[in-house]
This record gives structure tokens, C-alpha cells and sequence, in this order.
């Protein structure tokens, strides 16, 4: 695998670590997430920094009629690895904060000559969902796919692991999407920990995610993420380990409410 798809792969994983999850799954009391929490990452390959990516909490009180979370974020090459692979993208979620699941979600790749446009509608009611995809210079296809009831987007599962109380040693069975297609996910509760990142000191608990019937989980490596143990379980910190090395996300400064 050349670095430039390493790169790609870093940065869509942290992106979307997990995917969706049944809401019966747990209760939730709380949300660990508020308007304006915004965490910043730096992406590094063995010693070459690579690039940044964002993660970005915001509301929308009347989305469709619904009172949402916005969560965004973004993934941005440094200009010096631009030359080897130019990255600009980003992902959008509006999250339904009455029902606990997604109403819409968007995401907008620009890597090297690669553009595409994915636009995800959730008729939660009907357990359909109204999937767009268009690449550059081409018309936009459009389907009609199946979810599973109270489903959530990749980005969106995110921010709804952090909800739950997790318990070492146990394991969470997750119906996933990658795009139009549906994957189960086995999300492992490893261990707890403690580390240092540029933005500080963090006691955490380590999570894995494995891709139960084939995906990128499984082919490409092992990926953790680095969650803390507190109320906020914020990922500070998301490993990509490969045969060959290792790629690492760390957070390096935030703003929390």
C-alpha cells in the first residue's frame, strides 16, 4: 500500500470509525457533547506529519422540524504533502437529539483527482433511506436503501459511543453502513489507560473496532481509539496499525463547554 492510500485511509477511518448502532443498545441520560465543542488532530505518518482533521459540534433547533446536532468534520493535507496527496474534505451529520438517531448525513471528498458527493436522507418511520452519490463530471445515481430501525451515520455513531457506559471487556455488535452497504461491527472495550498528546495529559479507555464479516477493518489493520474516562469521552488520540507501521491521530489542542 503506497503512502498516499495510507494517508486516504487514515483520515476516512478517523472520520468514521464506527458506524451505526441500535438505540436499545442503551439509555441515554445525558449528552457528553455540547454546541461549540471543536477538537483539533494532527495526522502523522511514522515521523512525517501529514495533515490535520477537525471534529466540530454545532445545533440546529429546527432542522426539518427537529431539534438537531450538527456535527461536522473536516480533513485537510498539510501544503508540504500536497504534493504527494492534496486532501479536502469533510462530513456533515444532523442528529435528532429527541428519537437519538440520524436524520441526515453528507460527505464531500476532494482527494488528488478523486471528487465525490455522498447525501444520505433518514426516513426513520419507514426504515428507508434516500442515498445520492455523484463523482465529478458525472451524473448524480440515486437509490433507495433499507436501514435498520433508530439507524445512525457514520459520524454520528461517533459521538453515540461516547453516550454509552463502557465497560471493560465487554463488546458491542453494531449494524454498520459503508455507503449504500450495511457491515456488522464488533466494537471491543479494551482497556483503560493513560497518555500524553500535545494538548495534555488523558486518562482513557481504549476501543476496537472489528469488522465481523470482511471491510476495511479487517483488511487493512488494527485501529483503536483512545476515548477519555470521564463524562465526555472525547477521542484524544486514533491508531492505524499496518504490517509495515503505524498511523497515528492525536489531539492537539480543543474547546469544550
Amino acid at each position: 500500500m503506497t503512502k498516499k492510500k495510507l494517508f486516504i485511509l487514515t483520515l476516512t477511518i478517523f472520520i468514521s470509525l464506527f458506524s451505526q448502532i441500535k438505540n436499545d443498545s442503551i439509555k441515554v441520560k445525558l449528552f457528553p457533547f455540547q454546541n461549540g465543542e471543536y477538537l483539533h488532530f494532527k495526522i502523522s505518518y511514522g515521523y512525517m506529519l501529514a495533515g490535520y482533521a477537525t471534529i466540530e459540534t454545532r445545533e440546529n433547533k429546527h432542522y426539518k422540524g427537529k431539534d438537531c446536532f450538527i456535527f461536522k468534520t473536516t480533513a485537510k493535507s498539510r501544503k508540504a504533502f500536497n504534493w504527494i496527496y492534496k486532501v479536502r474534505d469533510w462530513t456533515r451529520s444532523y442528529f435528532d437529539k429527541d428519537s437519538i438517531r440520524s436524520v441526515r448525513f453528507e460527505k464531500h471528498l476532494r482527494e488528488g483527482s478523486y471528487h465525490v458527493d455522498i447525501e444520505i436522507d433518514y426516513d426513520q418511520d419507514n426504515h428507508i433511506a434516500q442515498y445520492s452519490k455523484k463523482k465529478k463530471g458525472k451524473k448524480a445515481k440515486k437509490k433507495e436503501i433499507k436501514i435498520p430501525p433508530n439507524v445512525i451515520d457514520a459520524l454520528s455513531a461517533l459521538f453515540y459511543i461516547r453516550m454509552q457506559d463502557l465497560k471493560i471487556g465487554q463488546s458491542i455488535l453494531i449494524p454498520a453502513t459503508d455507503n449504500a452497504k450495511i457491515y456488522n461491527i464488533k466494537v471491543l472495550i479494551l482497556r483503560k489507560e493513560r497518555i500524553k498528546t500535545k494538548a495534555g495529559k488523558f486518562n482513557c479507555i481504549v476501543v476496537e473496532p472489528v469488522m465481523a464479516d470482511g471491510g476495511v477493518f479487517k483488511k487493512d489493520g488494527k485501529v483503536q481509539v483512545w476515548l477519555t474516562d470521564d463524562e465526555k469521552k472525547m477521542p484524544v488520540k486514533m491508531e492505524t496499525k499496518l504490517f509495515f507501521g503505524s498511523i497515528v491521530a492525536e489531539l492537539d489542542w480543543f474547546l469544550v463547554k
